[in-house]
């Protein structure tokens, strides 16, 4: 789970009406692998009565919410705390971003800022959960569009211009994590994708940035990344995307094959690939201008022949997302052109005897 950043506003902070200016941004819960190290990414702000109070001398100190509290990371003296670590850059630069180094179980729990400078300022922030794990979480696969999340159960539609995210949390290790995609088909990754990848405080990200067709259309894509802890720890998580699109691959055919007698029943029929499914299917003549619907629906049955239907078919197929055209020819002949044509195959049959 991607850890969310909030910044909390102190309470209990009204002073004569005015809101004080006591702050703290930092996730709400950290994971820590157990025997390996856990960045705190964290910035605080004070009240501004109090900014000549506070110097690079200043003490920042993370204490263990316990009863009694319990101070586990003092930057004063930080060789004698219960947590090795550090703090980053300066208290004057307001920055709390610590590591703590070679996690256990049982530092889980919950942890609090502290900044003391010279004079009054004495402040106690909001907490930070820190849980501590045994191996490390799957990657997370997300899918954006216009720089907007696309939640599991939505589709995108053919022609966007998409942005699948995989990100999975940094552990210390003298080594970096490594993420690498796959796809399902495979061809996929080798068609105008491109490929970005940075890192960040706690998290290491990788995009693919592609405009979507048809094509990919229920392709899975797969995310997967390998620590190298004290042994290789693999992980992988998959996104199977669904694209909505215009009708495709439109096709008309007719049932009977060969030649159609006059009398006879023939049905035409019609298929196309879309999604959502075609809407509606329409029939036209294409020799009457302007074109005019014949018929409604997936099938044209024309249940009794004569030579005037012979003529070209015209069917039209139709989603929310557009429409395509597929034709057929029907040929109506009369049975003395049947009884015709049987006899001068007959004759050739013959003289082919000789």
């Amino acid at each position: 789970m991607m850890e969310i950043s909030v910044t909390f506003l102190l309470t209990g902070c009204l002073i004569q009406g005015v809101f004080c200016g006591f702050s703290i941004s930092l996730p709400e819960r950290v994971e820590a692998l157990q025997g390996s190290c856990v960045f705190i990414p964290c910035t605080f702000d004070i009240d501004q009565q109090y900014v000549t109070e506070l110097t690079d001398d200043s003490k920042r100190i993370w204490y263990k919410d316990v009863k009694p509290p319990t101070v586990v990371f003092d930057s004063s003296s930080p060789n004698t705390a219960s947590l090795k670590g550090e703090i980053f850059g300066t208290p004057t630069e307001k920055n709390c971003t610590t590591r703590f180094d070679n996690v256990r179980q049982g530092d889980e729990g919950s942890y609090y800022f502290r900044v003391e400078g010279s004079g009054r300022l004495k402040y106690n922030y909001y907490k930070v959960e820190i849980v501590v794990i045994n191996s490390p979480p799957k990657p997370t696969v997300s899918l954006f569009k216009d720089q907007q999340e696309v939640k599991k159960v939505k589709e995108v539609t053919e022609g966007s211009s998409v942005n699948l995210r995989c990100s999975t949390k940094i552990f210390c290790s003298s080594r970096p994590a490594n993420l690498t995609w796959s796809s399902s088909p495979e061809h996929l990754l080798n068609e105008s994708v491109t490929q970005q990848q940075r890192q960040e405080q706690t998290e290491l990200i990788s995009d693919l940035i592609f405009t979507v067709t048809q094509r990919h259309h229920l392709a899975t894509f797969t995310c997967t990344v390998t620590h190298q802890l004290q042994k290789q720890i693999t992980k992988h998580k998959s996104r199977t995307l669904r694209v909505q699109y215009a009708p495709k691959n439109t096709s008309a055919h007719v049932s009977a094959s060969g030649i159609v007698l006059e009398g006879r029943s023939v049905t035409l029929s019609c298929s196309s690939d879309a999604n959502p499914p075609v809407l509606n299917y329409t029939w036209y003549r294409d020799t009457e201008e302007p074109l005019k619907p014949v018929q409604s629906g997936q099938n044209l049955t024309i249940s009794n022949t004569d030579p005037t239907h012979s003529r070209r078919y015209v069917c039209t197929a139709q989603n929310e997302h557009g429409a395509q055209n597929a034709s057929v020819m029907l040929d109506v002949q009369c049975e003395y052109q049947e009884a015709l044509l049987i006899y001068s195959q007959s004759l050739l049959y013959q003289t082919s005897d000789f």
